[in-house]
Parts: C-alpha cells; sequence; structure tokens
C-alpha cells in the first residue's frame, strides 16, 4: 500500500470511532479489508490504544472549537449540548477537502437537520449560518433559504439569549453585484 493509503487509513482510524473499535479488537481482519500489507498493521497495532483514543479526541476536539467560531449563533442557542451533537455528527463525518473546517461546518449545520433538536429554531440558525458561510467561501452570487421562524427576529436578538422566537416563514437572500454584496431578510 501506498503511504498516502497509509496515511488516509490513520486519518480515518483517528476519526471513526467504530473503525477504531473494529481495529483494536480483530487488527489483522481490518487491516486487510483496508488493503494494508501485514508490516503495516503490526506497525498500527503497536500504537498503544490508549495513545490512539487520546489523539483521536484531540482532533476532534480541535474540528470542534474550528466549527464553533464557524457557526456561533447555532453555538450560543445549543451551548453544551453543541458538543454533544457535535460528536454524534463527527464520528460520522470526515471532511475530505482542504478546507475541513468550513467542510466540516456546513456538513455538521446539515446534519442539525436531521436531528431533534430543541428549540425548534435552532435548525434555523445553523440552516441561517450555512447558507451565509456558502455564500461568503464559494464564490456564489445569489444564495436563498427559506426558514420556518421569524429569522430577521433572531438576527436581532442575536441569539445571545433568544427570548421567545415565533413561527413565521422568512426568506434570506444574499446576493453579489459586482464587488457589492446585500442580504436580504423578508
Amino acid at each position: 500500500m501506498s503511504l498516502l493509503n497509509v496515511q488516509n487509513f490513520l486519518a480515518r482510524l483517528y476519526t471513526d470511532e467504530n473503525l477504531r473499535r473494529d481495529f483494536l479488537s480483530a487488527s489483522e481482519r481490518i487491516g486487510r479489508e483496508n488493503n494494508l500489507t501485514e508490516k503495516e498493521i503490526a506497525e498500527l497495532a503497536a500504537i498503544f490504544p490508549e495513545e490512539l483514543k487520546l489523539f483521536a479526541d484531540l482532533l476532534v476536539w480541535k474540528r470542534l472549537r474550528e466549527v464553533e467560531k464557524l457557526l456561533p449563533l447555532t453555538r450560543n442557542i445549543l451551548g453544551k449540548d453543541f458538543e454533544r451533537f457535535f460528536r454524534q455528527f463527527a464520528s460520522r463525518f470526515t471532511p475530505a477537502s482542504i478546507k475541513k473546517h468550513l467542510e466540516d461546518a456546513i456538513a455538521f449545520a446539515d446534519f442539525l437537520q436531521t436531528e431533534e433538536v430543541e428549540p425548534f429554531w435552532v435548525r434555523d440558525a445553523a440552516k441561517f449560518e450555512r447558507a451565509k458561510l456558502e455564500f461568503n467561501n464559494f464564490g456564489k452570487r445569489f444564495v436563498y433559504e427559506i426558514f420556518d421562524c421569524d429569522i430577521k427576529e433572531f438576527i436581532r436578538q442575536n441569539a445571545n439569549a433568544p427570548g421567545e422566537i415565533r413561527k413565521k416563514k422568512t426568506l434570506a437572500i444574499w446576493i453579489k453585484f459586482g464587488n457589492k454584496t446585500r442580504n436580504f431578510v423578508w
């Protein structure tokens, strides 16, 4: 196996808790299934399980901190539940692009759309921040999103300690004209 393939497997080992658990319990079988040579399997199996878990936890922690910076409204609303949801998400997703933190944030916002989270406007906050990230980072000239809550009220409160956010269909549009960008919320 090439060095790049071993590095990719090691990255998956650090980020995928199920793969790590399986590898630690049946390293030869998992190694063969991932096209590792006997020598590579032995070298990876020689890493102490505690060290492997510690490094994996450090990587998830770093990813969490970077995503918190990119999704501050969502982070404020979820509070300590942000970490719990992110750890669930991180166990299933490994970013592959060169913009790993951005990819993580967008995929995490998508993940929250599928989860039962409270209050109900968490999904709208994540959807709003995702659309904003997509518009600002991918050279898009037009992005829109429809929300279930009054996103204008939500933005005004800045989600630091939102009161009761009412259900009200709203629309947000980001548009770029030449070098100028505008955002509208109805």
